[in-house]
């Protein structure tokens, strides 16, 4: 049997291949159709999640913001649910009675399946207020994120065990491929604030998000014969952190044209998880963005400066975005982005959305995501706007 650190590794190892770092991304019927861009411009609600300073880009009718926003995505890799769910049963089934052959090739199939497959599961909500002013404003959030993948590696020893079974009693518990669930759950509260100055003739805003965060890890190994995820309670598999943290941002008009810049959790954070087989990293992200806001359209472009890595091993990620809206006045919008890993760590995603804003006064946005063919999201937004 496989010892518990070894598990750890490989398990924990290839399911965060599939998920976002820590704080990477923040869900939005607005942003999350233009791809997450908005360093530079866009909206100031969404915006100012990414980069504080983008809390100065409000209408002079603006005064109040209430949003909330919630979204997923979810990639089911070689269709992972159903095949775990079939073979879970079937070995359910046979355990304790004569099984043939035939049954051991099936088991053998089904497992070599899953050990190229993998579920995973990003999902957040937050409730943003906003209060726009001349003189500073100020945002307030709360955000919600989890992020848990299932994974299946399969032993070589089963593998033995399985192509030459015959004919004999099945015991379930003589199988030593190893199923892990693995992820996190991240907690903030936080208030933004900005303030426009004029320099050389120039608008120049600047922004921080000093912000409170709780995350707890997830780490559930066991052999797939141990391994129920209808038994599964995330409670007894988590180890909980808190700290703080802080954002900054500052961004430049050139009348239509604007540019960005933010350092989202400046301090870095390290959590371990329960069984201590992987150390989840928060790393700095550094970010630029160009912008152009017209009366129509809005054309929004982010860039990651500088890579991170969720775990040593898991691969590094540094995204590129692109985002486009048309704003049909004032009433309805169109939106449509591309996201791009530097790193090829992730799969491009395209997202697009469509936006209902009667009188400009109630929100109401959806996006969808589409990156590969088993992965799909969604995000979507209530909202006042006063």
């Amino acid at each position: 049997m496989w010892a518990k650190n070894q598990i750890a590794g490989i398990v924990a190892a290839g399911a965060i291949l599939g998920a976002a770092p820590v704080a990477a991304e923040v869900f939005s019927g607005r942003g999350s159709a233009m791809a997450g861009a908005g360093v530079a411009g866009g909206d100031y609600t969404y915006s100012a999640l990414i980069n504080p300073a983008t809390l100065t880009n409000f209408k002079e009718n603006d005064d109040f913001a209430l949003n909330i926003d919630v979204g997923a995505i979810a990639n089911d890799e070689n269709e992972f649910f159903d095949t775990s769910e079939d073979l879970s049963d079937f070995l359910d089934d046979i355990d304790g009675l004569t099984a043939t052959q035939d049954d051991a090739n099936y088991i053998l199939a089904q497992l070599e399946i899953l050990d190229q497959g993998r579920l995973t599961v990003d999902a957040g909500a937050q409730l943003t207020i906003a209060v726009p002013n001349s003189l500073a404003s100020g945002l307030l959030f709360v955000r919600q994120s989890v992020f848990v993948a299932t994974e299946i590696r399969l032993a070589d020893s089963d593998v033995e065990l399985l192509e030459d079974f015959g004919e004999q009693i099945f015991d379930e518990s003589d199988l030593q491929t190893a199923a892990g669930a693995f992820g996190y759950s991240l907690q903030e509260i936080g208030f933004a604030a900005a303030r426009q100055f004029t320099f050389g003739g120039y608008q120049v805003s600047l922004g921080a998000t000093p912000k409170y965060q709780r995350v707890e890890t997830i780490e559930y190994l066991e052999t797939i014969a141990d391994f129920d995820s209808d038994d599964f309670d995330a409670d007894d598999y988590m180890l909980e952190h808190s700290n703080f943290n802080i954002d900054f941002g500052a961004t430049i008009n050139w009348g239509e044209l604007q540019g960005g810049v933010s350092l989202r959790n400046a301090i870095a954070q390290d959590y371990d998880t329960i069984q201590g087989g992987v150390k989840i990293q928060l790393e700095p992200q550094l970010t630029a963005g160009l912008g152009y806001t017209g009366e129509v359209f809005t054309l929004l472009a982010d860039l990651d400066l500088n890579s991170i890595e969720a775990f040593e091993g898991a691969g590094e990620v540094q995204i590129a975005r692109l985002g486009m809206e048309a704003d049909l006045f004032d009433w309805a919008q169109l939106r449509i982005g591309y996201r791009h890993d530097l790193k090829d760590t992730y799969d491009g995603a395209l997202t697009a959305g469509i936006g209902f804003s009667p009188f400009d006064v109630v929100q109401f946005h959806l996006s969808a995501i589409k990156s590969s063919d088993d992965t799909y999201g969604a995000a979507l937004q209530f909202g006042l706007d006063l």
